[in-house]
């Protein structure tokens, strides 16, 4: 029979149809006691058995299609994908490799297992493997060897042989059918005179007297038959008669036989682990000699955490220096001795994943005692295991260093104020050239900060050092022959000339460095500054630049502003400023100039050459912050001027007309009022003294003039209404919208009650704003909303959204809607889209919402869609004490 994973399998089979195959291959997978699983060729599940469902933990659908990742390491994998790809490269589907490897289960656990796996190859191509996993632990090899030894009496015989095991096997009746030597040795019983004999009998008359515990050996023994179930790990003590056997602890097993002979009885093995016992006591005794040690050291904190970090044990070391009893911290996170900034950064459970990586973790650092007190405290935290290398916890010693680091504190402050009196650039490196020191002169000639420098290696910082053989050389050679050496170069990284002199010591390097950069290097630099600058400035538009010394003399004058001027630059350079401009403007010129000499920028507005100008000074300093020359950078306003004049009195002559407008609008509304009055009261005589004599048309028409009458007043209010926006609003100042809505909805309860209308409002905010002037926004906005709902009683919402500084609240309904196309025509004033026989209104609402909004700082507009309803909304500012 072939063995091949692409074998074919009616030699296996037979002739069998496919069914009856694959029913058969289930069924012996799922016989066998060995895991059996198939990954395609990515390493994901295709099937797995019964035993490897068992054995990990998963159910069949969570194995399905995962990786192998999720019950095997990455070393493993790596093992197993560089055999395979050998088996592929050679062409050697034929061999099965085999790995001896730990299976992660779904509860964190290892099982050592045995894995074979065979390839799957298709017309040569793979297809991915098959694997056979066996359990190699304890418990399952000594499961494989008690099955082995069942299969027949000779088995049985040579594993006993070996070992000192004492052996019964039982028929199905549990009628005693062979027993060892072992057990005449262990309980004074002659073995011939068992065979046959019922071990129900056996265990009640010549058996469980000879156990500490006889009601609790029988049980155990017996039960096991009526259950007919596997004991595995079941101790007993059996107590010797001083003569015929001895004292001596037992640990009985007891399982059913599956198959040969004695298939349907039972096999019993007693194995003696006397000496086990007594590891164990003996082992008990030195832990409590040690807890007793750890319970009487004071200086240090030493606890146990269990897997998850939760405390344990509590020494009297720990109780002083972290200030909780035994009963108050045993059970919580060890968490709680961290500060709560460590705590936001998972410092705690990091470091338990550290010391689980790397055997153990130290760490230095601030811990918190119980009153809220901090201490500085060395923290070593190191896994514990079982003999199996099961992680069980973790031990964690804590000592409290604050007077070390206080100590230490100090030593540094005074090695600071010691450096900082050092005029010479200075820093110090370690053995492995990492900065532990570096000075304020230091920092500022490698252009880096202390705090950047601190703990960074010499060659990380400048990493072309390395290539530079004097400063290599130096470093180095100090370190191996502790003697002082020194260079002398020009470092193009940091753009000076430097003289060093290191000394050094057993633990490093301290250098002593200064910028000796010669005068003509500064002035080629200078110059070359010098080249750049008046590139730039003969290319500086619509404006003037310069560069002075501290002489006051031009040393460059360039720019395009000078073709505005009666200046030329080129009879500017190399004079006195008040040689190149006239007294009034060389007096406004030479306060800001000399400012600059003196580190300060300055600007300055002047008229000159019939031009507007606007003059910045700026110094400009040497590598050491020395101020070496100032430079003006003067920019020509005259059209900006212009243009902010004619600007500023645009602004002026609409503000008057504005003003015009707003009493325009005032007296012409007020104006109106009086002849409208007048109209009113006559059309109400009217109706009052001829009503009875005048016909339906004269009622209608006298009705006509009154309902016009009704609408002219109505306009004219809300004209006088929209011209006060502006001139008799209140002050702004936050207020609660909630308030504000809620006296508008009192104000339209009956329009509510006769439309039933529904509205639904969510909390809204504080904003700055004018209390009345949003009253009317929302009674307009609500009014419209159930105005024009259409033929469904009104379902209206009123809702806030904050974005930045600003709310934008919104007022949804469900009524008729609006085109597009009219969506901004509905906030002019006097626009209606609908006729008056329709819907009423005068057709100013919209437009005095939106000027009061505008009055706010906001803006208003309107989603919506003919049919589909509306969503007006706002933008208001958020209230000040909000926004802080």
């Amino acid at each position: 029979m072939s063995t091949r994973a692409d074998a074919d399998n009616a030699v296996f089979w037979g002739d069998v149809d496919d069914d009856v195959a694959l029913n058969r291959y289930r069924t012996l997978v799922n016989t066998i006691d060995d895991g059996i699983y198939q990954l395609d060729a990515d390493g994901h599940f295709v099937a797995v058995n019964d035993v490897i469902v068992e054995t990990t933990g998963y159910t069949r659908e969570q194995l399905l299609g995962e990786h192998i990742s999720l019950v095997l390491g990455d070393d493993d994998i790596d093992r197993i994908k560089r055999e395979v790809a050998s088996q592929i490269e050679a062409n050697d589907d034929d061999d099965i490799a085999t790995f001896d490897l730990a299976v992660r289960t779904v509860d964190d656990d290892t099982i050592p297992c045995e894995l074979r796996v065979n390839l799957l190859v298709e017309d040569g191509e793979f297809q991915g493997t098959i694997g056979v996993a066996r359990d190699r632990s304890e418990k399952h090899r000594r499961q494989d060897t008690l099955t082995s030894a069942v299969a027949s009496y000779e088995s049985i015989t040579s594993i006993i042989d070996e070992a000192d095991i004492g052996v019964v096997v039982l028929d199905e009746e549990y009628e005693i059918e062979w027993a060892d030597e072992t057990i005449e040795r262990y309980f004074d019983l002659d073995r011939a005179a068992l065979i046959g004999r019922n071990n129900h009998t056996v265990v009640d008359d010549d058996l469980k007297h000879r156990f500490a515990d006889p009601g609790s050996f029988a049980a155990t023994v017996l039960s096991s038959y009526d259950d007919d179930r596997y004991v595995d790990h079941f101790e007993c003590r059996v107590v010797g008669d001083g003569d015929d056997y001895e004292d001596r602890w037992l640990r009985y097993q007891s399982k059913s036989i599956e198959s040969g002979e004695f298939a349907g009885g039972r096999v019993e093995f007693y194995y003696d682990i006397s000496e086990q016992k007594q590891s164990e006591a003996d082992l008990q005794e030195s832990e409590d000699a040690f807890q007793s040690l750890v319970d009487a050291v004071e200086e240090y904190a030493i606890f146990r955490l269990d897997t998850a970090g939760t405390v344990i044990s509590w020494n009297r070391g720990a109780h002083k220096i972290k200030g909780y009893d035994r009963e108050e911290i045993i059970g919580e996170h060890f968490s709680a001795f961290y500060t709560d900034a460590d705590r936001a950064a998972d410092v705690p459970e990091r470091n338990l994943e550290r010391a689980l990586e790397n055997g153990s973790v130290e760490d230095e650092g601030w811990r918190v005692r119980k009153d809220g007190t901090r201490f500085w405290a060395n923290v070593t935290i190191t896994p514990v295991r079982d003999d199996d290398g099961t992680h069980q916890g973790y031990l964690k010693v804590t000592r409290d260093m604050t007077d070390r680091w206080e100590r230490e504190q100090e030593l540094e402050s005074e090695l600071q104020r010691i450096l900082g009196r050092i005029s010479d650039a200075f820093y110090a490196v370690d053995d492995e050239y990492r900065f532990t020191h570096v000075n304020d002169r230091a920092a500022e000639l490698l252009q880096h900060s202390e705090a950047e420098l601190l703990g960074e290696r010499l060659w990380d910082v400048f990493p072309d050092l390395h290539e530079i053989d004097p400063v290599w050389d130096a470093f180095h050679t100090a370190l191996e022959t502790q003697e002082q050496t020194s260079y002398e170069l020009y470092y193009d990284t940091l753009d000076f000339r430097v003289e060093a002199n290191l000394y050094p010591s057993e633990t490093g390097i301290s250098v002593y460095f200064r910028d000796v950069t010669e005068r003509r290097e500064r002035e080629r630099e200078l110059e070359e500054s010098e080249q750049r600058y008046r590139t730039l400035a003969e290319h500086f538009p619509n404006g003037i630049v310069t560069l002075f010394d501290h002489d006051l003399e031009y040393t460059l004058a360039a720019g395009q502003g000078f073709d505005k001027i009666p200046v030329d630059p080129a009879e500017a350079e190399g004079e006195q400023f008040d040689d190149v401009w006239p007294d009034e403007t060389s007096d406004v010129l030479e306060p800001v100039l000399r400012a600059a000499l003196e580190g300060e920028e300055r600007s300055v507005e002047l008229e000159y050459a019939d031009r507007e100008w606007v003059i910045y000074t700026v110094p400009i300093t040497d590598n050491r912050g020395d101020v070496f020359a100032g430079v003006t950078m003067a920019h020509d306003i005259t059209e900006r001027k212009e243009y902010q004049s004619r600007l500023e009195e645009t602004i002026s002559r609409l503000e008057e007309s504005n003003k015009r407008l707003e009493q325009f609008a005032y007296a012409a509304s007020h104006d109106l009022q009086e002849p409208l009055r007048m109209v009113s009261s006559y059309l109400q005589l009217i109706e009052n003294r001829y009503a009875d004599k005048l016909d339906e048309d004269g009622e209608e028409f006298l009705a006509f003039a009154v309902d016009g009458a009704d609408r002219m007043r109505d306009m004219i209010e809300g004209l006088l209404a929209y011209s006060r926006v502006e001139t008799q609003g209140d002050p702004l100042e936050p207020i609660d919208l909630d308030s504000v809505l809620e006296s508008v909805l009192a104000d339209l309860r009956l329009q509510i009650e006769e439309t039933n209308a529904d509205i639904e409002t969510e909390s809204l905010p504080r904003v700055d704003g004018d209390a009345s002037q949003l009253r009317q926004v929302f009674q307009n906005l609500l009014s419209n909303a159930i105005e024009y709902n259409g033929d469904e009683p009104p379902r209206i919402s009123v809702d806030a959204e904050r974005h930045g500084q600003q709310w934008t609240i919104s007022v949804h309904d469900e009524g008729i809607g609006i085109d597009p196309a009219d969506q901004d025509r509905v906030f002019e004033v006097f626009q209606r889209l609908h006729s008056r026989e329709n819907y009423s209104g005068t057709g100013i609402g919209l437009a005095l919402c939106q000027r009061i909004i505008e009055r706010h700082g906001g803006e208003i507009w309107v989603d919506s869609e003919p049919g589909e309803g509306a969503t007006f909304s706002f933008t208001l500012p958020v209230a000040e004490n909000t926004a802080q």
